[in-house]
């Protein structure tokens, strides 16, 4: 009868914590729709996988064959696969001289991955295997990589952009806000100058200065970026020459010297899109030289990722560091928001997950949108849109 007694109040306890730990149904109304995302661990665990405090993925990109790339940040930074067909994350390798951060990703037409290394500051080629023929995962190995040198002395890679067609990259470095180019055929290095002169006199914690975090292609080759009051800059390949614009990025009155550009995306039409820190959408004719507030998605500041799914929909994520990430959707058609809710996995009992910090975002050509978590524990979560 002691055994009994002892049976029924384990099972009284287990029926308990279940109970407590099935979440509010209203919980679920502030959420992503639970049947559009999923979440992937970077790697196998409990061995094969990227490291606490190595895994905040804070670039994403996808290769002309479908493969999404991504790099994490922290004390060390690892590159990383996922071929659609598999579905899972492979990790390749811990990235050479980048023990900080890499926000920096761009692939080429062949396919080859370049990195923005910091706070190396240089850039590093990885050519992926013949027919996707990866070895053993060794989540410690050194990354193979051909190192293409630092294209300016003493600065770090802020952030990378191709030129498919021109078979050229595009950067921008840290600190002092230098614009450059590297001819992937001709492996030289030119600097254009610089986006910000000045640091923005503020509080102490004020000690970057302000340039985007992304760069944007036109239709026609032009490179776009924001600078030093959010001004925008345009970089002319036929020219060769660097050019600040008579506009900026929406900003908050007062705050125009605090003010960059997060997120941009070029769109079809060849309509420029752009999301700002202090969470502004905006659009951007590079035709016309015209930006057009679109206003606020969320009530907090910062859009830290912004793709076009292909029904022409864009989808974003942001909000403040200290507050849960937030996916929201733009119609261009009826510039309508909607707000979709919390970026968050439930699959109780089995595990559930959240994200707090978002560090880069990617869509492939089916639509998939991939959302990378940067926090000491970090997933890659992949949001199917209604098409």
């Amino acid at each position: 009868m002691r055994i009994k007694g002892i049976l029924l109040n384990c099972l009284a306890l287990c029926c308990g914590i279940a109970a407590y730990g099935q979440r509010d149904a209203g919980y679920d109304k502030v959420v992503v729709m639970q049947t559009r995302i999923d979440a992937r661990n970077l790697g196998y665990p409990p061995i094969d996988i990227i490291p606490d405090g190595e895994s905040g993925i804070t670039s994403l990109a996808v290769a002309p064959n479908g493969s999404l790339y991504g790099a994490t940040s922290g004390t060390h930074s690892h590159l990383f696969v996922m071929m659609p067909r598999q579905g899972y994350v492979r990790p390749l390798g811990v990235i050479p001289d980048a023990k900080t951060e890499v926000n920096a990703l761009a692939i080429s037409a062949s396919g080859d991955v370049y990195i923005g290394a910091s706070p190396s500051g240089h850039i590093f080629e990885y050519s992926p295997p013949a027919d996707d023929k990866y070895g053993q995962i060794e989540i410690a190995a050194t990354l193979p990589v051909k190192d293409l040198g630092q294209p300016v002395a003493g600065e770090m890679i802020s952030t990378l952009i191709c030129d498919t067609e021109a078979n050229t990259l595009y950067g921008l470095t840290a600190p002092n806000a230098h614009f450059f180019s590297y001819s992937i055929a001709t492996g030289k290095y030119a600097d254009f100058g610089v986006v910000a002169q000045q640091i923005p006199i503020g509080e102490r914690f004020e000690r970057n200065k302000m340039m985007s975090k992304m760069l944007v292609l036109d239709q026609q080759g032009e490179v776009f970026a924001s600078g030093e009051n959010g001004a925008l800059f345009r970089f002319d390949p036929k020219g060769q020459k660097l050019d600040k614009l008579p506009i900026q990025a929406p900003a908050v009155p007062g705050r125009e010297p605090w003010t960059r550009v997060d997120t941009f995306l070029l769109d079809p039409s060849g309509i420029i899109y752009g999301g700002t820190s202090d969470g502004y959408l905006f659009r951007l004719d590079p035709a016309k030289l015209t930006v057009t507030n679109l206003g606020k998605p969320l009530n907090q500041y910062g859009i830290d990722g912004l793709v076009r799914a292909p029904g022409g929909r864009l989808y974003g994520v942001g909000g403040d560091k200290d507050e849960m990430a937030r996916l929201f959707s733009y119609d261009p058609s009826t510039s309508a928001y909607d707000v979709l809710g919390f970026v968050d996995v439930n699959r109780r009992p089995y595990y559930t997950w959240q994200a707090y910090v978002i560090g880069a975002m990617a869509v492939d050509a089916d639509g998939t949108i991939f959302i990378g978590e940067n926090e000491r524990i970090s997933k890659l979560y992949l949001f199917y849109p209604i098409q």
